[in-house]
């Protein structure tokens, strides 16, 4: 047994050494056409002794039961005569005649038809039994055949011929005679024609086991040699994967010392086929790659252009110092630096003064540092200084942080030539301390990212150290900027008015200001949500809302004798007013309405008007064709408004509650309101005063020539309905005036409710 599996090993590897100068398709195909052939051989045997079955049981239908048909037709019609035989024994009488109710034409005619049937029954039995004979009859058969042939003889002449001409004669005693013969001769013919019957059964019989064993042996003839070309195909699969495999392990494993770092493995190639074309580009390929590892793993690690460590290989060198400052209990510190205004830089000197730049900025932040120290280029102009083993105590440690930072800022703010220019640069530095793994990487560098951003804010060109306070800020800015999606859609911001009156303390209408009651956090107020919406982009839905909820509010008031005069003033962000279809919307929502335009008043901001003068302009004069006034909110604190003024279609100033506020105590104050008011009038542009609070402030306004007001001394912001309350229906009639169609409501005292701001405006 060893012998033979030895030579079996032998003869397998000759034969896999052969087969690998052949081509693995020429294999494949090969294995594949001594399957196919061994198929059709499988499949030829088969269908033959299928078909030798077939012409077995074939021959069992068509040959002998064709002639046990005939045989049973040829007893049937001998039983047929013997019945008719018996029916006219039974209508003959003892005497001889016929029953005595049968006259003789009947009996004739009765006698004769009978007659007929037995004779073409005995011609129809001579026809039948001539084609049985002529059918191929074994001897045994043909024996038993000639037996019956005579006894059938016999039974035709003997008995049903003289019975026929005896019916037909009328000769009842011949009748009578012959049926007695014809009785003796039908038992044995009869006898013999079964005896022949159960022969052909038995022949049948042996004919379909013949082919019932054909087709077994057919079955056990394809089972073996299904078997054997199975047991030869597995040994042909067998060596032909040897000659497959084995080369495929030998590259396998050489890609797996590739993958390992080891460039060296020996290669041997033996053969032509395929397999070898790949080990020998393999060979090629494994001498590159060795050449190569060195410039893939800078690829991989370092930033092209600087030659520092990228994002990659910084996490990983974090992560060792985290892991190491648990060990050692020593701070380290991350330094985000990012350099102040190198856009501008880039743009106006071109990428490669740019490029030039970044290069010497990472050289000298690496001549600050250890060497044990990391510096690193994230992309574009920002870098990390990642800071190890500093200090066990937290302000030695931050101290020593704050000294490199400085020294790197100086180094980088120190003036640097490039391509015969001169080129000054600065920096913003976050720093955050780090002390084990309390805290994941990438929170690591967001501290850090937040403080440099707060430097940046801070002035620029400065450092500055991460704040948790900074830090819990922006993360409620970013909660209050996703519950501000769900307060727009979530029925959660209100409206509140605030009444202007004019010089004869009649209401004229309300300026519109916006309140967020929000369901756990109560009354938002303003400044902490209106910067938001402007950042988010969000004060564009709001304020269209805003406008909607006005107009509709308007529309409203339209039947109302007192309030159809009202005019509502509503603040226009600038983001807003700078929307391309803004102009649309208004008309929109005043045809949607049905609100007269000059019922509705937009307060733009100093800052919003001068931004893009030609295309305020443009805005504000199709909005004035349709009937709209502007108001200038918050005139006065800016410097250019001046210059412009004349150009503007401005119908309002409004002076800011900040001069305002300081009339009675501001010299300075006081004469720039006197200077508005009377340029407004030489102007003809009216002038309303907001953040009137007093008496003396409201009577010096007066004294200037002021002639419309607004502020707590006549209202404080309020709901709707303490609004319409206060102006419509609960006021003092005695405190009420004839005015046109209307009413005129006094009001001197301030109105109790809570303070609101919209588009970030204090009331």
């Amino acid at each position: 047994m060893k012998f033979i599996v030895s030579f079996l090993d032998r003869f397998n590897q000759r034969a896999a050494r052969w087969l690998s100068h052949v081509n693995i398709q020429v294999r494949l195909l090969l294995l594949m056409g001594l399957a196919i052939s061994a198929a059709l051989v499988v499949a030829s045997l088969g269908v033959y002794g299928l078909a030798e079955s077939k012409e077995s049981l074939r021959s069992v239908y068509a040959v002998r039961m064709s002639s046990v048909q005939q045989l049973a037709a040829i007893d049937r019609l001998m039983l047929t005569n013997r019945l008719l035989m018996e029916s006219v024994q039974a209508k003959v009488s003892l005497q001889g005649d016929l029953m005595s109710h049968l006259d003789a034409d009947a009996a004739r005619e009765y006698l004769g038809h009978l007659a007929d049937e037995i004779e073409k029954n005995r011609e129809t039995i001579s026809a039948t039994w001539a084609a049985f004979a002529r059918s191929g009859l074994t001897t045994e058969e043909r024996g038993r055949a000639d037996r019956f042939a005579r006894l059938r003889q016999d039974y035709l002449e003997r008995g049903i011929a003289p019975l026929v001409n005896a019916m037909r004669a009328l000769d009842y005693a011949a009748i009578r005679q012959h049926s007695r013969m014809l009785e003796l001769l039908f038992g044995p013919a009869h006898h013999e024609l079964e005896a022949l019957t159960r022969l052909q059964f038995e022949i049948a019989q042996q004919t379909y086991l013949a082919g019932v064993e054909r087709f077994d042996s057919t079955v056990r003839n394809a089972l073996s040699l299904l078997t054997l070309v199975i047991l030869s195909m597995c040994w042909l699969g067998w060596v032909l994967n040897d000659s497959i495999v084995n080369p495929l392990q030998r590259v396998i494993a050489i890609f797996k010392n590739i993958s390992r770092g080891r460039y060296d493995t020996p290669i041997e190639i033996h053969g032509r086929d395929e397999v070898c074309a790949v080990l020998r580009e393999l060979q090629d390929m494994q001498a590159k790659l060795g050449q190569d590892e060195a410039a893939i793993h800078k690829l991989a690690f370092y930033d092209p252009l600087t030659q520092l460590p990228n994002r990659r290989l910084l996490r990983e060198r974090l992560q060792q110092a985290m892991s190491g400052s648990s060990r050692t209990l020593s701070y380290g510190a991350v330094l985000m630096i990012d350099l102040d205004n190198f856009k501008t830089v880039n743009d106006t000197q071109g990428h490669d003064v740019g490029d030039q730049l970044l290069v010497e900025v990472a050289q000298r932040i690496s001549e600050c540092v250890r060497h044990s120290d990391t510096v690193a280029r994230l992309g574009g102009d920002e870098f990390v200084v990642m800071l190890v083993d500093l200090a066990s105590d937290e302000k030695q440690a931050a101290w020593m942080a704050e000294r490199i930072g400085e020294k790197i800022l100086a180094r980088i703010h120190a003036p640097c030539a490039i391509n015969q220019r001169v080129i000054r640069s600065a920096g913003s530095m976050g720093m955050c301390l780090f002390l084990g793994e309390k805290i994941s990487i990438d929170d690591l560098f967001k501290r850090a990212d937040i403080s440099m951003y707060q430097a940046k804010a801070g002035g620029r060109n400065s450092l500055q150290f991460f704040d948790p306070e900074i830090q819990a800020a922006l993360e409620q800015r970013m909660a209050l900027e996703s519950e501000l999606h769900e307060a727009l859609n979530g029925d959660q911001l209100r409206l509140y008015y605030q009444m202007q009156v004019d010089s004869d303390r009649r209401v004229m209408g309300a300026e519109v200001l916006i309140r967020w009651e929000h369901p756990r956090l109560g009354l938002v107020a303003p400044d902490a949500f209106i910067p938001i919406a402007e950042e988010s982009g969000l004060i564009v839905p709001i304020g269209e809302w805003v406008l909607r909820m006005a107009c509709e509010q308007l529309a409203a008031w339209q039947q109302h004798p007192v309030a159809q005069a009202f005019v509502l003033s509503v603040n226009v962000s600038a983001r807003q007013f700078r929307q391309p279809d803004f102009v649309e919307t208004v008309r929109r929502l005043l045809a949607t309405t049905k609100v007269a335009p000059s019922r509705l008043k937009l307060e733009l901001t100093e800052s919003l008007v001068l931004h893009n003068v030609a295309d305020t302009v443009v805005k504000m004069r199709e909005l004035n064709a349709m009937g709209l006034e502007f108001s200038m909110d918050d005139f006065g604190t800016g410097y250019s408004s001046l210059a412009h003024l004349t150009n503007l279609p401005i119908q309002q100033l409004k002076i800011d509650r900040s001069f305002v506020r300081n009339i009675m105590h501001s010299h300075n104050d006081a004469v720039i309101v006197q200077t508005i008011i009377g340029m407004a009038s030489t102007l003809g542009v009216a002038v309303i005063a907001e953040g009137v609070e007093t008496q003396e402030q409201l009577r010096c306004l007066e004294q200037f020539g002021c002639m419309a007001y607004q502020g707590f001394l006549f209202g404080r912001p309020q709901p709707l309905a303490e609004f319409e309350a206060l102006v419509l229906e609960d006021a003092d009639p005695a405190m009420r005036v004839g005015w046109g169609s209307g009413f005129e409501v006094m009001q001197y005292a301030g109105q109790s409710a809570a303070s609101v701001w919209f588009m970030g405006r204090v009331q």
